[in-house]
Protein backbone atom coordinates (compact mmCIF):
# COMPACT_ATOMS: atom_id res chain seq x y z
CA UNK A 1 0.00 0.00 0.00
CA UNK A 2 1.47 3.58 -0.49
CA UNK A 3 0.09 7.02 0.25
CA UNK A 4 -0.54 10.46 -1.04
CA UNK A 5 1.26 13.16 -0.36
CA UNK A 6 -1.96 14.36 1.70
CA UNK A 7 -2.06 11.42 3.81
CA UNK A 8 1.56 11.63 4.75
CA UNK A 9 2.65 13.52 8.31
CA UNK A 10 3.26 16.77 7.70
CA UNK A 11 6.91 17.44 7.77
CA UNK A 12 6.01 19.70 11.13
CA UNK A 13 4.93 16.75 12.98
CA UNK A 14 8.53 15.12 13.80
CA UNK A 15 10.01 18.54 14.38
CA UNK A 16 7.00 19.85 16.89
CA UNK A 17 7.72 16.27 18.70
CA UNK A 18 11.08 16.21 18.55
CA UNK A 19 11.27 19.99 20.18
CA UNK A 20 8.54 18.44 23.04
CA UNK A 21 11.12 15.68 23.73
CA UNK A 22 14.74 17.79 22.74
CA UNK A 23 13.21 20.45 25.22
CA UNK A 24 12.64 17.58 28.32
CA UNK A 25 15.90 16.38 27.36
CA UNK A 26 17.89 19.82 26.84
CA UNK A 27 16.56 20.50 30.45
CA UNK A 28 17.80 17.38 32.06
CA UNK A 29 21.39 18.16 30.30
CA UNK A 30 21.47 22.16 31.04
CA UNK A 31 20.59 21.03 34.45
CA UNK A 32 23.44 17.63 34.43
CA UNK A 33 25.33 20.67 33.57
CA UNK A 34 25.01 23.11 36.27
CA UNK A 35 25.26 20.23 38.30
CA UNK A 36 28.88 19.18 36.88
CA UNK A 37 29.96 23.09 37.54
CA UNK A 38 29.15 22.79 40.74
CA UNK A 39 30.78 19.49 41.38
CA UNK A 40 33.92 21.36 39.33
CA UNK A 41 34.15 24.26 41.70
CA UNK A 42 33.58 22.28 44.94
CA UNK A 43 35.93 19.45 44.24
CA UNK A 44 38.19 20.39 41.38
CA UNK A 45 39.52 17.87 39.18
CA UNK A 46 41.50 16.09 42.04
CA UNK A 47 40.87 12.48 43.74
CA UNK A 48 37.72 13.00 45.40
CA UNK A 49 35.95 14.22 41.67
CA UNK A 50 37.50 11.58 40.12
CA UNK A 51 36.32 9.06 42.80
CA UNK A 52 32.73 10.62 42.60
CA UNK A 53 32.47 10.74 38.55
CA UNK A 54 33.19 7.14 38.51
CA UNK A 55 30.54 6.53 40.75
CA UNK A 56 28.29 8.26 38.90
CA UNK A 57 29.39 6.78 35.59
CA UNK A 58 27.05 3.61 36.34
CA UNK A 59 23.68 5.35 36.49
CA UNK A 60 24.61 8.25 34.25
CA UNK A 61 25.22 5.93 31.51
CA UNK A 62 22.65 3.90 32.17
CA UNK A 63 20.20 7.58 32.67
CA UNK A 64 21.83 8.45 29.50
CA UNK A 65 21.00 5.15 27.13
CA UNK A 66 17.21 4.68 28.46
CA UNK A 67 16.70 8.24 27.98
CA UNK A 68 17.82 8.15 24.08
CA UNK A 69 15.70 5.00 23.40
CA UNK A 70 17.09 2.21 24.33
CA UNK A 71 14.05 1.31 26.03
CA UNK A 72 11.60 2.63 23.36
CA UNK A 73 13.30 0.47 20.88
CA UNK A 74 12.88 -3.20 22.56
CA UNK A 75 9.27 -2.19 23.77
CA UNK A 76 7.64 0.41 21.64
CA UNK A 77 7.53 -1.54 18.38
CA UNK A 78 6.08 -4.92 19.93
CA UNK A 79 3.44 -2.73 21.90
CA UNK A 80 2.25 -1.26 18.37
CA UNK A 81 2.50 -4.60 17.29
CA UNK A 82 0.46 -6.25 20.30
CA UNK A 83 -2.51 -3.39 19.72
CA UNK A 84 -2.79 -3.86 16.40
CA UNK A 85 -3.43 -7.59 15.86
CA UNK A 86 -4.97 -8.41 19.51
CA UNK A 87 -5.92 -5.23 20.88
CA UNK A 88 -5.11 -2.44 23.67
CA UNK A 89 -6.38 -4.43 26.64
CA UNK A 90 -3.96 -7.31 25.23
CA UNK A 91 -1.46 -4.36 24.72
CA UNK A 92 -1.61 -3.07 28.76
CA UNK A 93 -1.50 -6.99 29.59
CA UNK A 94 2.13 -6.86 27.90
CA UNK A 95 2.63 -3.96 29.48
CA UNK A 96 2.25 -5.07 32.91
CA UNK A 97 4.05 -8.41 32.20
CA UNK A 98 6.76 -6.61 31.12
CA UNK A 99 7.19 -4.17 34.00
CA UNK A 100 6.81 -7.05 36.21
CA UNK A 101 9.65 -8.75 34.20
CA UNK A 102 12.03 -6.04 34.47
CA UNK A 103 11.65 -5.26 37.46
CA UNK A 104 13.02 -9.07 39.01
CA UNK A 105 15.60 -8.00 36.09
CA UNK A 106 16.72 -4.96 37.92
CA UNK A 107 16.61 -6.46 41.10
CA UNK A 108 19.10 -9.28 40.46
CA UNK A 109 21.51 -7.18 38.31
CA UNK A 110 21.30 -4.33 41.37
CA UNK A 111 22.39 -7.13 43.86
CA UNK A 112 24.84 -8.25 41.79
CA UNK A 113 26.22 -5.07 41.36
CA UNK A 114 26.63 -3.77 44.79
CA UNK A 115 29.10 -7.21 45.24
CA UNK A 116 30.99 -7.03 42.51
CA UNK A 117 31.24 -2.55 42.77
CA UNK A 118 34.92 -3.07 43.30
CA UNK A 119 35.55 -5.02 39.87
CA UNK A 120 32.93 -2.65 38.11
CA UNK A 121 35.31 0.50 39.35
CA UNK A 122 38.15 -1.27 38.14
CA UNK A 123 36.60 -1.99 35.11
CA UNK A 124 35.83 1.95 34.60
CA UNK A 125 38.76 2.87 35.74
CA UNK A 126 42.12 0.31 35.68
CA UNK A 127 44.43 3.35 36.65
CA UNK A 128 42.66 3.22 40.12
CA UNK A 129 44.12 -0.28 41.32
CA UNK A 130 47.16 1.70 41.93
CA UNK A 131 45.56 4.37 44.04
CA UNK A 132 44.30 2.80 46.88
CA UNK A 133 42.40 5.79 48.37
CA UNK A 134 40.77 6.09 45.10
CA UNK A 135 39.47 3.13 44.70
CA UNK A 136 37.62 2.51 48.26
CA UNK A 137 35.88 5.79 47.88
CA UNK A 138 34.72 4.89 44.40
CA UNK A 139 33.32 1.30 45.66
CA UNK A 140 31.79 3.25 48.56
CA UNK A 141 30.09 5.80 46.60
CA UNK A 142 29.05 3.56 43.62
CA UNK A 143 27.12 0.84 45.98
CA UNK A 144 24.68 4.62 46.90
CA UNK A 145 24.39 5.45 43.37
CA UNK A 146 23.45 2.22 41.98
CA UNK A 147 20.25 2.90 44.03
CA UNK A 148 19.37 5.04 41.23
CA UNK A 149 19.50 2.00 38.22
CA UNK A 150 16.83 0.22 39.36
CA UNK A 151 14.32 3.00 39.61
CA UNK A 152 15.82 4.71 36.13
CA UNK A 153 15.49 1.67 34.19
CA UNK A 154 11.64 1.00 35.43
CA UNK A 155 11.13 4.81 34.74
CA UNK A 156 12.33 4.68 31.08
CA UNK A 157 9.63 1.68 30.64
CA UNK A 158 6.95 3.12 31.96
CA UNK A 159 8.16 6.56 29.80
CA UNK A 160 8.08 4.34 26.90
CA UNK A 161 4.52 3.17 27.58
CA UNK A 162 3.57 7.26 27.55
CA UNK A 163 5.17 7.72 24.54
CA UNK A 164 3.41 5.07 22.96
CA UNK A 165 0.05 6.63 23.78
CA UNK A 166 1.48 9.61 22.46
CA UNK A 167 1.76 11.34 26.03
CA UNK A 168 5.55 12.84 25.05
CA UNK A 169 5.34 15.51 28.20
CA UNK A 170 5.62 13.73 31.10
CA UNK A 171 8.10 10.98 29.44
CA UNK A 172 10.20 14.19 27.86
CA UNK A 173 10.33 15.91 31.60
CA UNK A 174 11.07 13.59 34.13
CA UNK A 175 14.58 12.74 33.28
CA UNK A 176 15.54 16.58 34.53
CA UNK A 177 14.25 15.51 38.39
CA UNK A 178 17.14 13.66 39.25
CA UNK A 179 19.48 16.54 38.01
CA UNK A 180 17.20 19.13 39.67
CA UNK A 181 17.67 17.44 42.83
CA UNK A 182 21.55 16.95 42.87
CA UNK A 183 21.49 20.82 41.58
CA UNK A 184 19.69 22.12 44.95
CA UNK A 185 21.96 19.61 46.72
CA UNK A 186 25.26 20.72 45.44
CA UNK A 187 23.83 24.22 46.06
CA UNK A 188 23.65 23.69 49.42
CA UNK A 189 26.73 22.17 50.19
CA UNK A 190 28.41 25.41 48.67
CA UNK A 191 27.21 27.05 51.09
CA UNK A 192 28.44 24.58 54.02
CA UNK A 193 31.54 23.48 55.40
CA UNK A 194 31.54 20.25 54.15
CA UNK A 195 33.55 19.33 51.84
CA UNK A 196 36.03 16.64 50.20
CA UNK A 197 35.12 12.72 50.86
CA UNK A 198 31.97 14.05 53.01
CA UNK A 199 30.46 16.64 50.19
CA UNK A 200 30.64 13.23 47.67
CA UNK A 201 28.83 11.00 50.18
CA UNK A 202 26.20 13.89 50.10
CA UNK A 203 25.63 13.92 46.56
CA UNK A 204 25.58 10.05 46.34
CA UNK A 205 22.89 9.84 48.64
CA UNK A 206 20.91 12.87 46.23
CA UNK A 207 21.30 10.38 43.62
CA UNK A 208 18.93 7.74 45.33
CA UNK A 209 16.41 10.19 46.64
CA UNK A 210 16.10 11.61 42.93
CA UNK A 211 15.81 8.60 41.29
CA UNK A 212 12.40 7.64 43.39
CA UNK A 213 11.68 11.23 42.57
CA UNK A 214 11.58 10.27 38.77
CA UNK A 215 9.79 6.86 39.50
CA UNK A 216 6.74 8.71 41.13
CA UNK A 217 6.87 11.43 38.01
CA UNK A 218 5.88 8.81 35.12
CA UNK A 219 3.87 6.19 37.56
CA UNK A 220 1.12 9.26 38.38
CA UNK A 221 0.14 9.93 35.25
CA UNK A 222 0.02 6.44 33.73
CA UNK A 223 -2.23 5.58 36.58
CA UNK A 224 -4.80 7.87 36.14
CA UNK A 225 -4.59 7.12 32.14
CA UNK A 226 -6.16 4.36 29.79
CA UNK A 227 -3.39 2.66 29.08
CA UNK A 228 -2.69 2.00 32.92
CA UNK A 229 -0.62 -1.75 32.65
CA UNK A 230 -2.40 -4.59 33.75
CA UNK A 231 0.54 -6.05 35.60
CA UNK A 232 0.62 -9.98 35.84
CA UNK A 233 3.37 -12.89 36.39
CA UNK A 234 5.50 -13.06 33.14
CA UNK A 235 5.07 -15.22 30.90
CA UNK A 236 6.76 -17.28 27.85
CA UNK A 237 4.55 -15.20 25.35
CA UNK A 238 5.87 -14.43 21.44
CA UNK A 239 5.58 -10.61 22.49
CA UNK A 240 7.68 -10.44 25.53
CA UNK A 241 10.49 -12.84 24.03
CA UNK A 242 10.57 -10.81 21.24
CA UNK A 243 10.90 -7.56 23.57
CA UNK A 244 13.82 -9.37 25.02
CA UNK A 245 15.57 -9.93 22.22
CA UNK A 246 15.22 -6.82 20.78
CA UNK A 247 16.48 -5.06 24.15
CA UNK A 248 20.28 -6.01 24.35
CA UNK A 249 21.24 -4.46 20.76
CA UNK A 250 18.78 -1.49 21.54
CA UNK A 251 20.81 -1.09 24.53
CA UNK A 252 24.34 -1.62 22.78
CA UNK A 253 22.92 0.80 19.92
CA UNK A 254 21.36 3.86 22.14
CA UNK A 255 24.57 3.19 24.14
CA UNK A 256 27.21 3.42 21.57
CA UNK A 257 28.68 6.96 22.40
CA UNK A 258 28.27 5.57 25.63
CA UNK A 259 31.09 3.19 25.41
CA UNK A 260 33.01 4.65 23.63
CA UNK A 261 33.61 7.72 25.97
CA UNK A 262 33.98 4.52 28.96
CA UNK A 263 36.54 2.92 26.72
CA UNK A 264 38.47 6.92 26.44
CA UNK A 265 37.69 7.34 30.14
CA UNK A 266 39.34 3.58 31.01
CA UNK A 267 42.38 4.65 28.79
CA UNK A 268 42.51 7.94 30.83
CA UNK A 269 42.35 6.70 34.21
CA UNK A 270 46.34 6.21 34.69
CA UNK A 271 46.30 9.93 33.87
CA UNK A 272 46.33 12.45 36.58
CA UNK A 273 42.95 14.11 36.80
CA UNK A 274 42.29 13.38 33.03
CA UNK A 275 39.08 11.10 33.46
CA UNK A 276 37.68 14.45 34.61
CA UNK A 277 39.04 16.22 32.41
CA UNK A 278 36.91 14.19 29.92
CA UNK A 279 34.30 13.96 31.93
CA UNK A 280 33.85 17.89 31.57
CA UNK A 281 34.15 17.76 28.08
CA UNK A 282 31.72 15.16 27.41
CA UNK A 283 29.20 16.62 29.45
CA UNK A 284 29.40 19.60 26.96
CA UNK A 285 29.63 17.22 23.45
CA UNK A 286 26.16 15.28 25.18
CA UNK A 287 24.48 18.72 25.38
CA UNK A 288 23.42 19.19 21.93
CA UNK A 289 23.66 15.49 21.31
CA UNK A 290 20.64 14.88 23.91
CA UNK A 291 18.39 16.60 21.65
CA UNK A 292 19.16 15.21 18.60
CA UNK A 293 19.05 11.15 20.43
CA UNK A 294 15.91 11.44 22.54
CA UNK A 295 13.92 12.79 19.12
CA UNK A 296 15.34 10.45 17.62
CA UNK A 297 14.76 7.77 19.96
CA UNK A 298 11.31 8.49 21.19
CA UNK A 299 9.58 10.92 18.00
CA UNK A 300 11.25 9.06 15.28
CA UNK A 301 11.14 5.59 16.25
CA UNK A 302 7.30 5.82 16.96
CA UNK A 303 6.56 7.79 13.63
CA UNK A 304 8.43 4.98 11.38
CA UNK A 305 6.55 2.48 13.50
CA UNK A 306 3.27 3.91 12.56
CA UNK A 307 4.20 4.23 9.44
CA UNK A 308 4.85 0.60 9.06
CA UNK A 309 1.35 -0.65 10.60
CA UNK A 310 -0.27 1.67 8.05
CA UNK A 311 1.54 0.62 5.27
CA UNK A 312 3.25 3.74 4.20
CA UNK A 313 6.87 2.46 4.06
CA UNK A 314 7.40 4.97 0.86
CA UNK A 315 7.14 7.74 3.43
CA UNK A 316 10.21 6.14 5.72
CA UNK A 317 12.36 7.95 3.12
CA UNK A 318 11.35 11.75 3.09
CA UNK A 319 11.22 11.13 6.30
CA UNK A 320 14.69 9.87 7.26
CA UNK A 321 15.64 12.66 4.94
CA UNK A 322 14.03 15.42 7.26
CA UNK A 323 15.09 13.75 10.70
CA UNK A 324 18.65 13.67 9.18
CA UNK A 325 18.29 17.36 8.38
CA UNK A 326 17.05 18.42 11.33
CA UNK A 327 19.67 16.82 12.92
CA UNK A 328 22.23 18.31 11.57
CA UNK A 329 20.88 21.69 11.89
CA UNK A 330 21.75 21.36 15.27
CA UNK A 331 24.80 18.96 15.43
CA UNK A 332 27.00 20.78 12.86
CA UNK A 333 26.83 24.71 14.26
CA UNK A 334 27.38 23.24 18.04
CA UNK A 335 30.14 21.31 16.76
CA UNK A 336 31.66 24.19 15.00
CA UNK A 337 30.86 26.82 18.27
CA UNK A 338 32.66 23.63 20.62
CA UNK A 339 35.59 23.91 18.33
CA UNK A 340 36.34 27.02 17.81
CA UNK A 341 35.40 28.26 21.78
CA UNK A 342 36.59 25.55 23.90
CA UNK A 343 38.85 27.27 25.68
CA UNK A 344 36.67 30.06 26.53
CA UNK A 345 33.69 27.76 27.09
CA UNK A 346 35.71 25.54 29.71
CA UNK A 347 37.36 28.29 31.59
CA UNK A 348 34.21 30.54 31.73
CA UNK A 349 32.22 27.39 33.09
CA UNK A 350 34.80 25.45 35.02
CA UNK A 351 37.84 27.68 35.96
CA UNK A 352 36.97 28.89 40.18
CA UNK A 353 36.90 27.45 43.21
CA UNK A 354 39.34 24.08 43.12
CA UNK A 355 39.57 24.00 39.22
CA UNK A 356 42.96 25.61 37.94
CA UNK A 357 43.31 27.14 34.53
CA UNK A 358 45.80 24.23 33.29
CA UNK A 359 42.12 22.07 34.23
CA UNK A 360 40.31 24.36 31.78
CA UNK A 361 43.28 24.17 29.14
CA UNK A 362 42.79 20.04 29.59
CA UNK A 363 39.10 19.96 29.13
CA UNK A 364 39.15 22.12 25.88
CA UNK A 365 41.44 19.99 24.44
CA UNK A 366 39.03 16.76 25.09
CA UNK A 367 36.22 19.03 23.88
CA UNK A 368 38.07 20.11 20.67
CA UNK A 369 38.75 16.16 19.83
CA UNK A 370 35.24 15.25 20.73
CA UNK A 371 33.62 18.21 18.65
CA UNK A 372 34.79 16.30 15.76
CA UNK A 373 32.66 13.69 16.12
CA UNK A 374 29.34 15.25 16.97
CA UNK A 375 27.77 15.56 13.64
CA UNK A 376 28.64 11.45 12.91
CA UNK A 377 26.87 11.02 16.67
CA UNK A 378 23.68 12.82 15.83
CA UNK A 379 23.11 10.94 12.09
CA UNK A 380 24.36 7.56 13.78
CA UNK A 381 21.07 7.87 16.25
CA UNK A 382 18.72 8.72 13.55
CA UNK A 383 19.77 6.04 10.95
CA UNK A 384 19.30 3.53 13.72
CA UNK A 385 15.88 3.92 14.06
CA UNK A 386 14.23 2.17 10.78
CA UNK A 387 16.28 -1.16 11.95
CA UNK A 388 14.53 -0.83 15.71
CA UNK A 389 10.71 -0.36 14.03
CA UNK A 390 11.04 -3.35 12.28
CA UNK A 391 12.65 -5.19 14.94
CA UNK A 392 16.11 -5.83 13.08
CA UNK A 393 18.69 -5.28 15.63
CA UNK A 394 21.65 -6.22 14.22
CA UNK A 395 22.64 -3.07 11.85
CA UNK A 396 22.88 -1.26 14.94
CA UNK A 397 24.65 -3.29 17.02
CA UNK A 398 27.09 -4.21 14.25
CA UNK A 399 27.30 -0.37 13.99
CA UNK A 400 27.97 -0.39 17.86
CA UNK A 401 30.95 -2.38 18.22
CA UNK A 402 32.57 -1.68 15.32
CA UNK A 403 32.98 2.08 17.01
CA UNK A 404 33.73 0.49 20.17
CA UNK A 405 36.68 -1.20 18.21
CA UNK A 406 37.68 1.72 16.37
CA UNK A 407 38.13 4.06 19.64
CA UNK A 408 39.77 1.55 21.34
CA UNK A 409 42.41 1.44 18.60
CA UNK A 410 42.89 5.05 18.00
CA UNK A 411 42.83 5.71 21.69
CA UNK A 412 46.01 3.51 21.72
CA UNK A 413 47.36 5.16 19.15
CA UNK A 414 46.69 8.92 20.31
CA UNK A 415 47.07 8.39 23.88
CA UNK A 416 50.56 9.04 24.43
CA UNK A 417 51.29 11.59 21.76
CA UNK A 418 48.19 13.74 22.05
CA UNK A 419 46.80 12.95 26.03
CA UNK A 420 42.93 13.43 26.41
CA UNK A 421 42.82 15.67 23.01
CA UNK A 422 43.83 12.47 21.44
CA UNK A 423 41.20 10.02 23.65
CA UNK A 424 38.66 12.64 22.60
CA UNK A 425 39.53 12.27 18.90
CA UNK A 426 39.47 8.61 19.03
CA UNK A 427 35.84 8.85 20.32
CA UNK A 428 35.13 11.04 17.30
CA UNK A 429 36.21 8.54 15.12
CA UNK A 430 34.27 5.81 16.68
CA UNK A 431 30.92 7.84 16.04
CA UNK A 432 32.10 8.08 12.21
CA UNK A 433 32.57 4.61 11.84
CA UNK A 434 28.99 3.96 13.26
CA UNK A 435 27.44 6.40 11.13
CA UNK A 436 29.16 4.76 7.75
CA UNK A 437 28.25 1.37 9.03
CA UNK A 438 24.70 1.82 9.45
CA UNK A 439 24.35 3.95 6.30
CA UNK A 440 25.60 1.56 4.39
CA UNK A 441 23.38 -0.96 5.98
CA UNK A 442 19.70 1.50 5.56
CA UNK A 443 21.40 1.54 1.56
CA UNK A 444 21.79 -1.63 1.45
CA UNK A 445 18.07 -2.47 2.28
CA UNK A 446 17.24 0.03 -0.15
CA UNK A 447 15.10 1.76 2.46
CA UNK A 448 16.87 5.21 2.39
CA UNK A 449 18.44 6.94 -0.48
CA UNK A 450 19.33 10.18 -0.49
CA UNK A 451 18.51 12.50 -3.68
CA UNK A 452 20.24 15.70 -4.83
CA UNK A 453 17.96 17.94 -3.12
CA UNK A 454 18.88 16.33 0.54
CA UNK A 455 22.31 16.76 -0.34
CA UNK A 456 21.86 20.75 -1.37
CA UNK A 457 20.41 21.00 2.06
CA UNK A 458 23.29 19.92 3.97
CA UNK A 459 25.42 21.50 1.86
CA UNK A 460 24.08 24.65 2.86
CA UNK A 461 24.25 23.56 6.54
CA UNK A 462 27.39 23.04 6.36
CA UNK A 463 28.46 25.96 4.26
CA UNK A 464 26.59 27.95 7.35
CA UNK A 465 27.93 26.43 9.91
CA UNK A 466 31.51 26.90 8.24
CA UNK A 467 30.62 30.88 8.01
CA UNK A 468 29.57 31.06 11.38
CA UNK A 469 32.56 29.34 12.73
CA UNK A 470 34.78 31.87 10.89
CA UNK A 471 33.04 35.06 12.12
CA UNK A 472 33.23 33.42 15.65
CA UNK A 473 36.56 33.31 15.39
CA UNK A 474 37.16 36.99 14.42
CA UNK A 475 35.30 37.88 17.05
CA UNK A 476 37.20 35.61 19.91
CA UNK A 477 40.46 37.56 18.34
CA UNK A 478 38.56 40.76 18.86
CA UNK A 479 37.46 39.99 22.34
CA UNK A 480 40.78 38.53 23.63
CA UNK A 481 40.61 41.69 26.86
CA UNK A 482 36.79 40.33 27.95
CA UNK A 483 37.83 36.89 27.98
CA UNK A 484 41.12 36.94 30.15
CA UNK A 485 40.83 35.00 32.90
CA UNK A 486 42.34 38.26 34.43
CA UNK A 487 38.64 40.02 33.58
CA UNK A 488 35.26 39.56 36.30
CA UNK A 489 33.12 36.06 35.70
CA UNK A 490 30.66 38.11 34.58
CA UNK A 491 32.53 40.41 32.09
CA UNK A 492 33.97 37.00 30.62
CA UNK A 493 30.29 35.30 31.14
CA UNK A 494 28.51 38.58 28.62
CA UNK A 495 31.55 38.01 25.77
CA UNK A 496 30.86 34.33 25.67
CA UNK A 497 27.41 34.78 25.43
CA UNK A 498 27.85 37.73 22.96
CA UNK A 499 30.15 35.44 20.42
CA UNK A 500 27.75 32.56 20.54
CA UNK A 501 24.36 34.64 19.81
CA UNK A 502 26.29 36.76 17.15
CA UNK A 503 27.05 33.43 15.68
CA UNK A 504 24.09 31.59 15.88
CA UNK A 505 22.61 34.95 14.12
CA UNK A 506 24.96 34.33 11.46
CA UNK A 507 24.24 31.27 11.27
CA UNK A 508 20.43 31.31 10.69
CA UNK A 509 20.93 34.21 8.36
CA UNK A 510 23.18 32.45 5.91
CA UNK A 511 20.30 29.56 6.14
CA UNK A 512 17.38 32.10 5.06
CA UNK A 513 19.53 33.56 2.50
CA UNK A 514 20.01 29.86 1.22
CA UNK A 515 16.37 29.21 0.95
CA UNK A 516 16.07 27.01 4.54
CA UNK A 517 12.07 28.78 5.09
CA UNK A 518 11.01 26.52 2.08
CA UNK A 519 12.56 23.55 2.68
CA UNK A 520 9.74 22.04 4.17
CA UNK A 521 7.85 22.21 1.12
CA UNK A 522 7.39 19.35 -0.90
CA UNK A 523 9.53 18.52 -3.55
CA UNK A 524 8.01 19.54 -6.88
Amino acid sequence: MTTTAAERPPAATIARDSAVVGAGAGASRILGFVRDVLIAALLGAGPAADALLVALRVPNLLRRVVGEGAVNGAFTPVYARVAAETGHESARRFAGESIVALSLAVAVAFAFAELLAPWIVLALAGGFGNDPERLNLSVHLLRWTLALVPATVLSALLAALLAAEGRLRWAALAPAAINGILVVTLFGLAQSPVSGAQATFAVAAAVSLAGAVQLAFVSIPLLRGSARPILSWPTRSPALRQAIALAVPGLATAASAQFSILAAMYLASDQPAALAHLHYADRLFQLPLGFVAAGAGVVLLNEVVRLGRAGHTDAVGPLMDQAILLALLLALPAAAGLAVLSLPISSVLFERGAFSGADAAAVAAAIAGLSLGLPAAAIARVLAQPFLAVERSRPPLLGALAALAATILVGLALRAPYGVAGLGAAVSVGAWVDALVLAWALRTADWWRPGARFARHCTAVAFAAGAMAAVVVLARAAAGPWLDIAAPIWTRGVALAAMCGGGALVYAAILLACGARNWRKPQA
